[in-house]
């Protein structure tokens, strides 16, 4: 095993692990626990939810030196989880580094959910979250549909490349204003608990998790830069929801009744 192989396998791994969506401190610990179960020093690993440093000491005492850029960050579990058990494995000498390096490829090469089952979730998941919030049937029902809308609009931003900041600000407004016409028409009695379940599908609850966890753990400039991420994403649902409002506001003459 060439020095430069564990350096670089070291450092994809807590690469994926950050894209994937786990904390910092776990990337860092994962990268860190590599080198060392191979036989590295002094294993060094400073990561920010945008990139990675690593360093280490090989046996005949020079450093070597990585960065990872972090270009994307998506939300698998999966893969988090999966990294993390390969690591430990590897520590223990469960497996070798051969095999671990097939592990890594496989997890990076693992699908995404299809956008069916994508859509399917959505729809489940803001109906269910409207009777969290006391919704009434016909609520829920609302609920359901516009949360497959709103799914399919995140996944077509997704596919489209567009900030993750369109895709809120769109999924808010369309939920706001889809449940809105349903009150006008009549389907709806009130269009408060059926917006609430639809853009907590939105709503981003681990990042700002992992921004608390961050913090505490020490690793500021890592909270702060998820901080802002979740901040981001929660301003733009609430200037969709809000600007669905104001221009029902303006059209609502139109229909000759309020909502």
């Amino acid at each position: 095993m060439h020095t430069e192989e564990l350096l670089l396998f070291a450092a994809d791994t807590a690469r994926l692990m950050l894209e994937s969506g786990g904390e910092t401190y776990r990337a860092e610990e994962c990268a860190i626990s590599i080198i060392t179960s191979q036989g590295g020093a002094e294993a060094e690993c400073f990561a920010t939810a945008t990139g990675l440093m690593l360093s280490f000491v090989s046996d005949d005492g020079k450093t070597h030196t990585v960065v990872r850029r972090i270009k994307k960050r998506i939300m698998n579990l999966e893969k988090v989880s999966r990294i993390d058990r390969m690591v430990r494995d590897l520590k223990t000498d469960q497996i070798g580094f051969e095999e671990a390096e097939s592990e890594l490829d496989r997890i990076e090469r693992l699908p995404e959910r299809s956008g069916k089952t994508r859509i399917a979730a959505g729809a489940f998941g803001a109906a269910f979250f409207a009777l969290l919030f006391r919704a009434d049937v016909r609520e829920a029902f609302a609920a359901f549909f516009i949360g497959a809308l709103v799914a399919l609009v995140v996944r077509l931003s997704a596919r489209l490349r567009m900030p993750d900041f369109i895709a809120n600000l769109a999924g808010g407004a369309l939920a706001a204003f889809c449940t809105l016409l349903l009150v006008q028409i009549g389907f709806l009695n009130r269009a408060d608990v059926t917006i609430i379940g639809v853009i907590m599908l939105l709503v981003p609850g681990v990042a700002i998790t992992n921004a608390i966890r961050d913090t505490i753990a020490g690793d500021f400039v890592a909270g702060l830069a998820r901080g802002a991420e979740a901040f981001l994403a929660a301003a733009a649902i609430s200037a969709g929801t809000g600007g669905a409002f104001a221009l029902w506001q303006i059209l609502q003459p139109l229909f000759g009744k309020g909502a």
